[in-house]
């Protein structure tokens, strides 16, 4: 999850409604969404919030959309419309929260995050919302005490794992953090941020073998991550894996990390080719 992404309220709706299909500007909207076709799916949700007003969903997953494009003023109209007409509606004050957060009204975000908490007392996604805002602010035991609670009632929670190894590792404390992560990777094995996490301590803890295994099922969920890759094929060319490092930083270079540092890196996997090659040959 990266864990701590303010919009992973929204994912969930998201997801379930892809898997329903169907014709109504609702559905259309959920389907162009998934297939990144933003524009239409806005369009959609527009028509789906005039069809049916009294609806939360059109309009928070049409706030998300909003949100996450920087769109603040127009996704906070809509979460306080949502709250109106449903106070309960915990996800909405989540969201709010983090546009008031952003805006430097932090008290203003903590009453939300609260509102939030009393709307899913028995939920965890409120809470280690909250426990991340917490964190942000640099209140790590009381970020803490937040993330154990949630545990306490739902020890699936990933979300909540991987706060708790963030504050360990914040507080030097790697076999915690490590066990965390764990955790949190058991009921999120997506979670690109945690293997990452994981990685880097084997790496400060020498275990380079168990680290570069966590590297690759980091790259296997997003190809796209040219610093995860770069990290990888420095993993490989200190292990001697040549051929594998090169690919590593190909695939670096292609996929965002510095041009100048992933061209050093492979000037080095050449020149080390070109000294097999010779050996071979001799």
């Amino acid at each position: 999850m990266g864990s701590n992404s303010v919009f992973i309220l929204a994912c969930l709706f998201f997801l379930s409604a892809c898997a329903s299909g169907g014709s109504d500007p609702y559905n259309r909207a959920v389907e162009n969404y998934c297939m990144g076709h933003l524009s239409e799916s806005v369009e959609s949700y527009k028509q789906a919030i005039i069809l049916k007003p009294s609806d939360p969903q059109p309009k928070f997953n049409l706030a998300v959309i909003y949100q996450d494009q920087g769109k603040l003023e127009e996704a906070e109209r809509l979460y306080k419309t949502i709250l109106e007409h449903d106070p309960g509606f915990a996800p909405a004050w989540s969201n709010l929260a983090s546009i008031q957060e952003k805006r430097g009204q932090a008290d203003e975000a903590e009453k939300s995050h609260r509102r939030a908490l009393d709307a899913d007392r028995d939920g965890c996604a409120a809470e280690s919302q909250f426990g991340y805002f917490l964190l942000r602010a640099q209140r790590v035991d009381e970020a803490a005490a937040v993330f154990e609670h949630s545990i306490k009632k739902n020890p699936r929670c990933a979300n909540s794992w991987f706060g708790l190894g963030v504050v360990a590792e914040a507080k030097g404390d790697q076999q915690t953090a490590l066990r965390s992560y764990d955790n949190a990777l058991i009921y999120n094995s997506s979670d690109l941020e945690a293997y990452v996490r994981s990685a880097k301590i084997m790496i400060s803890r020498g275990e380079r073998g168990r680290a570069v295994g966590l590297l690759q099922k980091a790259a296997s969920l997003d190809l796209g991550k040219g610093d995860i890759n770069l990290l990888l094929g420095e993993l490989l060319l200190e292990d001697g894996k040549l051929k594998e490092a090169e690919n590593a930083f190909e695939l670096a270079r292609k996929t965002g990390a510095p041009l100048a540092e992933c061209d050093r890196e492979l000037s080095i996997v050449y020149g080390k080719l070109c000294e097999e090659a010779a050996c071979k040959t001799r």
